[in-house]
């Protein structure tokens, strides 16, 4: 959470700031762009990658009480 802190993700409450919640926002596009078609962006493997990579992201982000 310090990295998210430091880079005004978050603020001391551990909540989104205005930036953080553009950034979630922006993550969410560009993930909700490469679901929406996975089959033809994305190999089986790399669809298991990715979602294996952004689940402690998603863990961190409920935890600090995103929806």
């Amino acid at each position: 959470m310090a990295g998210l802190r430091e880079r005004g993700l978050i603020d001391a409450d551990d909540r989104f700031t205005d930036m953080g919640r553009a950034a979630k926002q922006h993550i969410e596009a560009v993930t909700d762009e490469l679901a929406a078609p996975p089959y033809e962006a994305l190999a089986p493997g790399e669809l298991d990658e990715l979602i294996a990579e952004l689940e402690p992201i998603t863990v961190k982000l409920v935890a600090a009480g995103s929806q």
